[in-house]
């Protein structure tokens, strides 16, 4: 559901000029529609993970020990076409490729990573353009522990303008987001 704000400006000349405000309007809520995103998934995994397993390997460890595995080698673990080896600096353009299973039906994913100031152990990669997802779409990471001191991998993305249905993007990723929770645990191990 889209809400639409309107200065008091525009709803008095609104009223006496019907025609005028709405064509004055149409740039506005052009413009509010092209800039507003949507949550398309919250998820949550335990580090360690087994992709497809019935029982869930957990891991006790700090969040520090996922970031400096990351550090050491980013596509080790990270399972997206592109990643770079090492760990992505400030502001860098990652031309990352989202693959499903053998590399089938890829589709540009462009991004720029940064550091998240919000939690600690947390980056995001803002979409740039010819992004699937569309320009300024978001995909955000962070490890912390739960209250039993276990690692988990939280992930939150948004969409601008997805070229692709939100069902098959959303267990897409899905897929692609526990099996980094699970590459990341083996590593750690």
């Amino acid at each position: 559901m889209t809400t639409f704000l309107t200065t008091p400006a525009l709803a008095a000349s609104a009223a006496s000029h019907p025609a005028a405000a709405a064509q004055q309007a149409a740039p506005r809520v052009q413009a509010s529609l092209q800039s507003t995103d949507r949550v398309l998934y919250d998820v949550d995994f335990f580090v360690g993970e087994r992709v497809g397993a019935t029982d869930v390997r957990k891991l006790k460890l700090k969040p520090k020990r996922a970031w400096d595995e990351l550090h050491r080698c980013f596509n080790c673990s990270f399972p997206v076409d592109g990643a770079p080896k090492k760990f992505p600096s400030e502001n860098q353009y990652i031309k990352l490729k989202a693959c499903g299973i053998g590399h089938y039906a890829c589709k540009n994913a462009p991004v720029r990573y940064h550091k998240s100031k919000s939690y600690d152990y947390t980056w995001f990669f803002l979409a740039q353009k010819g992004h699937f997802d569309g320009k300024d779409s978001m995909v955000r990471f962070r490890f912390y522990n739960d209250k039993q001191g276990f690692l988990r991998l939280k992930v939150y993305a948004t969409v601008t303008h997805p070229t692709i249905p939100d069902g098959v993007n959303k267990e897409f990723a899905v897929m692609k987001w526990r099996a980094f929770a699970h590459i990341l645990g083996m590593h750690l191990e």
